[in-house]
């Protein structure tokens, strides 16, 4: 217990604690203000894999699939405490109880135990936390339940089931193959022990109060409500140093083999603030691990006749109306700070022009990228480069062995990293332009020069096979632009994959599958292999 409460302090590092969040996934969490969650006070809670919705001080797992299905999202969470040994994140075992209990006083004993443990019933686990963080800090703490709705499964067809199931906290992916009445029962099992506890808790932990938000009778509030009772988060509210931190929290996973996908969104927001929020919150859920937004300063970056030319938008009749519409001010850079604090993603921009570069240089930017499309603007790279001392993204679309040499010896130091993306500059790229063996070029400089250089590919091409075989050559970086809906007036809508529709999830799926066939390096006999035969003596 004293290895396991040295790591709860550090993983905690706060000043006080007053509000736990335990997040499951029914479908009232959706309706909740997320940034409620994110007070200098308060600790988040995942169970299973509601780290997709909000990353949380800790996650709990148990099932197989809840630990595969936040693998393929990345580890977002700060640590995870689980009886599956977790190498790839900070990581407390706890050891399972199964959901054995025939009556409320085992549930009781269950929750006096000194240890942390991990039960069927993830709430258990959830509460006996939050009841050692309210000893750890000698403090009365609320403790919220978001998501909880135990809302029984259907007995319809598998689409209706399976729309359902996915919500649910207390359900599995393999629930379609398990008895419905069975599942249910289940759920009323935990909803009844939720009730027995809310009733008992002050007798079982004086300093514990549980708060149920949702809708049912005995619901302390609505979200609706919760959402109007604390304030938001601010643009004040974030630490200067989130973003920077959550880049070198993603570049170590990266040491560690990881290949870090970034969703794409160019101007894909078309300057709405809650297309923008929406698009963040799905690119998370997707499981990105960096956002990307452009900036140019559109006065100095096209001439006058270039902005009178016409082009059709919501926005007016020429291409300065439409590029004028699409760009990020101060306020919506300060909403996608806001938003990347709160789901712990960290984001970095495109920058085409020297006032777009000075602009953005009043924001936490531990690194920036030089696009294909300014490739011949040389002495603002330069400029840029002297003036920049941070990590750099460079794609190399539309250009040759020229550029790359000008990059190297512009960018390429050991006291930074320079991301050199392979890139076809064709919308959409057909796969003679893809040229993956770049990458593979790029990965052999990276193990030949003292430099802290990193392969990588910016996909405009159709699908995700070109970008599999990207990380198979050696790519630490995947690029791919993201949409809601198709908008065909916007620019390189046509290549981008829809975060609605699943298609970013699917495609993030496959570049983990990709990881995952490449395996490493060393050989090594795995445990499925089998059906060698022996040397018999006769022929020695």
């Amino acid at each position: 217990m004293e290895r396991f409460y040295t790591q709860l302090k550090s993983t905690l590092s706060k000043s006080s604690v007053r509000k736990v969040y335990i997040i499951g996934k029914g479908p009232s969490v959706y309706e909740v203000d997320t940034s409620q969650l994110l007070s200098r006070d308060s600790v988040v809670i995942n169970l299973n894999d509601s780290e997709k919705i909000l990353p949380g001080d800790f996650a709990i797992l148990h099932r197989a699939w809840a630990y595969q299905s936040v693998r393929e999202c990345g580890f977002k969470a700060a640590c995870y405490i689980s009886d599956i040994p977790i190498t790839s994140a900070t990581y407390i075992p706890a050891k399972y109880y199964p959901s054995t209990y025939d009556s409320f006083e085992n549930v009781v004993n269950l929750l006096l135990k000194e240890e942390l443990f991990v039960s069927d019933f993830l709430f258990l686990s959830a509460l006996k936390l939050s009841m050692i963080i309210s000893n750890l800090f000698k403090t009365a703490i609320k403790v919220y339940f978001l998501g909880f709705d135990f809302v029984e499964l259907p007995q319809s067809k598998n689409s209706e089931v399976s729309s359902v199931s996915i919500e649910l906290e207390s359900t599995e992916h393999s629930l379609l193959l398990d008895d419905l009445k069975f599942k249910n029962s289940f759920l009323k099992r935990q909803e009844a022990y939720f009730l027995y506890l809310k009733k008992m808790i002050k007798d079982i932990a004086p300093g514990i109060e549980m708060i149920h938000v949702g809708m049912k009778s005995y619901s302390t509030c609505t979200p609706q409500d919760f959402n109007t009772s604390g304030d938001s988060v601010s643009y004040l509210d974030v630490p200067s140093n989130f973003n920077t931190k959550q880049y070198s929290n993603l570049c170590e996973k990266v040491e560690s083999g990881h290949v870090a996908v970034v969703a794409e969104f160019t101007n894909n927001h078309i300057g709405d603030k809650n297309r923008l929020r929406e698009m963040i919150k799905l690119a998370v859920a997707a499981g990105a691990d960096l956002i990307k937004v452009q900036k140019r300063d559109v006065e100095t970056f096209y001439t006058q006749r270039e902005l009178r030319q016409p082009y059709a938008s919501p926005f007016g009749k020429t291409l300065g109306d439409y590029r004028r519409g699409v760009e990020m001010d101060e306020e919506m850079f300060e909403l996608l700070i806001i938003e990347c604090f709160k789901y712990k993603i960290p984001w970095f921009v495109s920058v085409l022009d020297y006032p777009s570069f000075e602009f953005i240089r009043q924001f936490d930017v531990p690194l920036i990228k030089i696009p294909s499309t300014i490739s011949e603007h040389r002495n603002f790279i330069k400029n840029f480069s002297s003036s920049y001392a941070n990590d750099v993204v460079v794609s190399t679309g539309f250009t040759n062995a020229n550029y790359e040499k000008f990059i190297l010896d512009t960018f390429a130091s050991e006291y930074r990293r320079l991301w050199l993306l392979q890139c076809a500059s064709s919308y959409p790229a057909p796969l003679e332009a893809c040229q993956i063996a770049v990458v593979r070029h790029y990965a052999k400089m990276q193990a030949t020069l003292n430099l802290s250089l990193y392969p990588g590919y910016s996909s405009h091409d159709v699908g995700s096979i070109v970008s599999m075989m990207a990380v198979a050559a050696g790519a630490k970086m995947i690029e791919k632009h993201v949409k809601l809906g198709d908008l065909d007036w916007v620019h390189f809508d046509g290549v981008a994959v829809d975060l609605r529709q699943g298609e970013f999830q699917k495609f993030i799926s496959d570049i983990r599958k990709a990881e995952i066939i490449c395996g490493d390096e060393i050989k090594t006999i795995h445990s499925v292999e089998h059906h060698k035969y022996k040397p018999n003596d006769m022929h020695n």
